[in-house]
């Protein structure tokens, strides 16, 4: 007999899956798998792990009886909801999963991550929710494993505050590597969104510090922080900069990082609407939304269309027809004034979004090759 009672779990995370597929949902992010799809997921790798950690194999039936129970209760008028004591035991079950993983000493953030995303998800429902079940600790506890594990890691990264003191507005983040020059600054997510969300603002004072984890004496041996360390990070705020394991390295360095000019442009994808969109004003920005180094083509004296030089070459979807020519992968039109990208004209931005209007057809994902 392991640690786990995976059958337990299972029969817990099958009621409130069909619980959940019997009830209100959850409002859904366009283009992204189901919540049915996710909890399913969830399900599957938290029993596979459970099983592994007890060196066992996971046992195929128990997803099986999940799966077949969700098709029995989609033929069902009434749902039986799960007792408070299946609550409870599921709950808690999960939770000496989360510290049993910790105490490998291993990175198996992502699947405590796992355990948190489901927590989260029945936080969102209230049978779950508003029971007495652990289920808020249980989610803490989550977070805060997810926190020490990130500090243990060999990572650097920076905390980045702008506005401050001097406001009127502020925003705060981690960014991964030495953030320490306006330039570096600008390539952070944290400045962008800010930017975006306060464009009265013309420019940010901003205060760098940088940090490493593992208790480590300085940045050697580390390597930036990945997106997932960040996402870890962010959430915590300035909480996870009092972890045991996170050390500064260098600074504060103070500046002020000036705002670059943004745009209005149409953007055109493969198979998608023209889309109006706001962009920073760099070369840095158009090569990300068209995939690489750009080529841009003259519409008339007033609109430029921007595409991958080699769209065609590497096999990037078809997207339009201009011209007589097919264009491939995503791309932009601007406005153009002596030769300079500039904002597109409302009227300008209603005629190409009229007279583009129609994709090609394609076969396949809007990332495939035609």
């Amino acid at each position: 007999m392991g640690k786990f009672n995976a059958a337990l779990v299972a029969e817990g995370l099958t009621a409130y899956a069909i619980e959940r597929q019997n009830g209100w949902e959850r409002r859904q992010r366009k283009n992204a798998p189901t919540w049915m799809d996710r909890r399913r997921f969830w399900t599957d790798a938290i029993l596979q792990g459970m099983a592994r950690l007890d060196g066992q194999e996971p046992d195929p039936h128990l997803m099986e009886q999940y799966d077949q129970g969700l098709e029995l209760a989609r033929s069902s008028s009434a749902t039986v909801p799960a007792s408070p004591k299946l609550q409870r035991d599921t709950i808690r079950t999960l939770r000496n999963f989360v510290s049993a993983l910790e105490a490998t000493g291993d990175d198996r953030r992502r699947q405590v991550d796992v355990v948190r995303e489901l927590l989260e998800d029945m936080s969102s429902h209230l049978p779950w929710a508003c029971a007495d079940n652990g289920l808020d600790l249980a989610c803490a506890e989550a977070e805060y494993a997810l926190r020490r594990m990130t500090a243990q890691m060999p990572i650097r990264f920076t905390r980045i505050l702008l506005g401050g003191d001097a406001g009127p507005h502020w925003a705060s983040g981690y960014a991964s590597g030495a953030v320490t020059d306006v330039e570096a600054v600008k390539r952070t997510a944290i400045y962008q969104e800010a930017v975006r969300d306060y464009p009265e603002i013309k420019s940010w004072p901003a205060l760098c510090t940088v940090y490493v984890g593992r208790d480590l004496p300085s940045a050697l041996g580390t390597v930036d922080a990945s997106d997932f360390d960040l996402e870890i990070m962010n959430r915590a705020g300035d909480q996870f900069l009092k972890e045991r394991s996170v050390r500064w390295v260098s600074g504060a360095y103070q500046m002020t990082v000036p705002v670059q000019e943004q745009i209005r442009v149409l953007k055109f994808e493969p198979g998608k609407a023209p889309e109006k969109i706001t962009m920073l004003n760099t070369l840095e920005a158009f090569q990300s939304a068209v995939g690489g180094d750009i080529e841009a083509l003259g519409l008339d004296s007033n609109a430029v269309l921007i595409c991958n030089e080699v769209g065609k070459l590497i096999g990037l979807p078809a997207n339009r027809r201009v011209g007589g020519d097919t264009i491939a992968g995503t791309f932009l039109i601007a406005g153009s004034v002596d030769g300079e990208f500039c904002s597109l004209s409302a009227e300008d931005a209603a005629h190409y979004a009229v007279r583009y209007a129609e994709p090609m057809p394609f076969y396949g994902s809007p990332d495939e090759p035609t």
